[in-house]
């Protein structure tokens, strides 16, 4: 059992969304393996004291930023998300080096008060930089969670780093940079990021023998569970699929959708010209008499929104949009679809494809990053493979895809084993739990 100190900027319950559900997720995770896990993060004073199960210390963090010293407020408890400690300093800003200097001061305080003596410090994302070097005895991995790394720090936000600290020259400016000189080892979310990373110019100054690496993030963290989801219209698992069939009659009677026992139930992905909007509204409209029913998730760009609306109007009972918006439409969505177009080539994560593989439903996604990297295109000789992957750069590619998964949806002695092996397919956070484990605790162990 080894003690892990978490930090980041955004993680949940603090602040929702994706990448900071997924840290929250990653500490959950470390717990349940057996790990003594605390979370440092930061918040305004008033949010940290609107959160459950908070208390103020008596005694306050000595920060020093900017040249300026100051005590702020620590609020510490138990997450709610993750179950693990969690200390939130009560100080917020949108100026990255300020950031990156406050969470750094509260992580240094923590272990000079004992408070947390950790074995690894997990730096989740580029305001961590800094508070990887709170403990000279811990093995420090800096997680890049997205795959991408932010612009160098303009000249007012680095005022507020030491300029002491020779590290800050040598980076740059840049956090990733400055991160990755204090880190034992960088992580990133899939091998194509990890490779960018390792060849970036702007990253030269790293040392060419650190270890640069990628983890799989795993998806069933809650609620991304079809086997206990409340709000679907059956729940389903690899063990007993039924219940699919059910959430995918459920959406076809709430949106209008004509959807026969052999039609392929397309879901999309979002709507976002920088995640392939377009491109999927261009497949869509080349769809022609298939049969193919598709829904659109609500909400994206508002253009792309409306060229949405007037296609549906073209095709009813084949193609319309979701009628609401939010977490728990997407969970409807992805409960009752059969396939996921996916159009983002610069997809640095996989998590669209994941969340599609833990509901059962294939993912149609570009040859390219991180669907690349995890996917593996389906076979019919041997009945192995978890997507169905497409050229990004061929106008015609998705619409092949859409038109394998038809074929492979109208064939019943395929789709039923295919459906449960896709949800076994789905990562686990408890397999990138394990290989944290293995890079950051077995070779300290030797």
């Amino acid at each position: 059992m080894a003690e892990f100190l978490l930090v980041a900027d955004q993680v949940a319950p603090v602040v929702e969304g994706e990448l900071p559900g997924c840290a929250a997720a990653l500490a959950l995770a470390l717990s349940v393996a057996k790990h003594r896990v605390a979370i440092l993060t930061l918040a305004s004073p008033e949010q940290a004291s609107r959160l459950p199960g908070m208390a103020r210390r008596l005694r306050s963090i000595p920060t020093r930023v900017g040249g300026e010293d100051q005590d702020l407020s620590l609020f510490e408890g138990r997450s709610a998300v993750s179950q693990c400690a969690l200390y939130v300093l009560g100080a917020h800003s949108d100026n990255r080096g300020r950031r990156a200097a406050l969470l750094a001061s509260a992580a240094a305080s923590l272990v000079r008060d004992q408070i947390c003596w950790p074995d690894v410090v997990v730096g989740w994302g580029e305001a961590s930089a800094l508070a990887l070097a709170c403990s000279p005895s811990a093995h420090a991995a800096l997680v890049v969670p997205d795959g991408r790394w932010d612009q160098p720090l303009s000249s007012d936000e680095r005022a507020d780093l030491d300029p002491e600290n020779p590290a800050v020259a040598v980076s740059h400016g840049m956090l990733v940079g400055l991160g990755a000189i204090e880190a034992d080892m960088v992580i990133l979310p899939c091998p194509s990021a990890a490779d960018a990373f390792r060849s970036a110019n702007d990253l030269a100054f790293r040392a060419s023998d650190q270890p640069v690496t990628s983890i799989h993030f795993g998806c069933d963290e809650l609620p991304h569970d079809p086997a206990i989801d409340p709000i679907l219209a059956a729940t389903f698992s690899p063990e007993s699929p039924a219940g699919k069939q059910e959430c995918r009659r459920a959406l076809a009677r709430r949106t209008s959708l004509a959807v026969g026992p052999r039609t392929l139930l397309l879901a999309t992905g979002p709507l976002d010209p920088a995640r392939g909007g377009r491109e999927i509204l261009e497949t869509v409209s080349r769809l022609g008499r298939a049969d193919v029913a598709v829904v659109f998730p609500a909400g994206g760009d508002r253009t792309l929104g409306e060229q949405a609306h007037v296609l549906s109007l073209g095709s009813p009972g084949k193609v319309t949009m979701f009628p609401e918006l939010g977490a728990e439409a997407e969970r409807h969505i992805l409960a009752a679809a059969d396939a996921v177009l996916l159009a983002d080539a610069g997809d640095q994560t996989g998590r669209a494809a994941s969340l599609a593989l833990r509901y059962g439903a294939l993912p149609l996604a570009p040859d390219a990053g991180a669907n690349r990297d995890f996917l593996v295109d389906y076979d019919v000789a041997s009945l192995t493979g978890c997507g169905l992957l497409y050229a990004p750069e061929d106008p015609w590619g998705g619409i092949g895809a859409i038109q394998r998964a038809a074929t492979l949806r109208a064939n019943a002695d395929i789709w039923q084993p295919l459906l449960a092996a896709l949800m076994r397919a789905a990562p686990r956070w408890s397999t990138t739990a394990a290989a944290l484990e293995a890079m950051c605790i077995s070779p300290r162990a030797a």
